[in-house]
């Protein structure tokens, strides 16, 4: 029974020494895509600039709305996995899934825009 539960030991202790590599991966390739998804959410804007007035497009606002929104929790989700993927072991990849799921949120929102009119 002592041969069972040995190996399992040091095995645990070295997952939880590895708990900062997937949000790091996640924070570099969340840094690196960031200008590249705010250079695509500016552009949907220059591509709305015939809808000036929030009557004349609807849904274009909406989605640019959404899109902002997107932004700003992906920042903050990359700032709050570090704590997550230490506190949580389990859900660690998923925590460090969670700022490029908010990255395709903001693909979504600028690609579902509308063409005008």
């Amino acid at each position: 029974m002592t041969d069972s539960v040995a190996p399992s030991v040091p095995r645990a202790a070295a997952t939880r020494g590895r708990w900062w590599r997937a949000p790091l991966v996640s924070t570099l390739v969340s840094v690196l895509l960031l200008p590249v998804v705010r250079a695509l959410r500016g552009f949907a804007e220059m591509a709305t600039d015939p809808c000036y007035e929030p009557g004349s497009c609807p849904s274009t606002f909406a989605h640019l709305q959404v899109a902002d929104v997107a932004l700003v929790v992906a920042q903050v989700l990359i700032l709050l996995q570090w704590p997550a993927a230490y506190l949580l072991r389990p859900v660690r990849v998923l925590v460090s899934l969670a700022p490029a799921a908010a990255y395709l949120v903001v693909v979504g929102a600028v690609f579902s825009i509308p063409a005008g009119r």
